[in-house]
């Protein structure tokens, strides 16, 4: 019963946490994990949602629109790209260009943001403008709050930014 309120606890403080992520954490089996997880569903504490390989693991009633938001931020990938939807919409070449990705790279993560409720994409003429469904404000909230070594990575590379900027002048 300990072992499942420290299960419970850390879901609770990282909604959104994956199974292996929590299973590393805790350094808990695979086995016992999924035992102590299978219980904590059945009484109704947690939940989980399952996108694409991954599955991650949420409290009870939490709200289903950070859900999405949460699994969308779960990589470094898609996290760049919605740092850079956040100065405004762009078309895959932009962004291909812009974070050093291919551009088969940014359509596919592209798409899984798209099935999350994330990004909307709109075509204009011969290319595809995407935007983010979500306020800015939600997204940096979000990560300030349930992710905050996330919020201090990004605080840091601002600086380094800064910083680089201030060097070339």
């Amino acid at each position: 019963m300990e072992r499942r309120n420290e299960i419970l606890e850390t879901i609770t403080d990282k909604p959104g946490i994956t199974f292996r992520e929590l299973a590393r954490e805790l350094g808990i089996g695979i086995g016992d994990l999924q035992y102590h997880l299978r219980k904590l569903e059945k009484e109704g504490r947690v939940f989980s949602r399952k996108t694409g390989k991954r599955r991650y693991l949420f409290p009870k009633g939490f709200e289903e629109k950070a859900q999405r938001l949460l699994i969308a931020i779960s990589t470094e990938t898609r996290r760049r790209i919605l740092l850079l939807l956040m100065e405004g919409p762009k078309n895959q070449k932009d962004m291909a260009r812009s974070l050093g990705l291919s551009q088969p790279t940014v359509s596919y993560h592209m798409n899984e943001l798209i099935k999350l409720g994330v990004v909307t994409a709109e075509k204009e003429s011969r290319s595809v403008i995407y935007t983010l469904s979500y306020d800015p404000e939600l997204i940096a909230r979000l990560i300030k709050e349930y992710r905050p070594s996330l919020w201090e990575k990004l605080a840091d590379n601002l600086i380094d930014l800064l910083t680089s900027v201030g060097d070339g002048e």
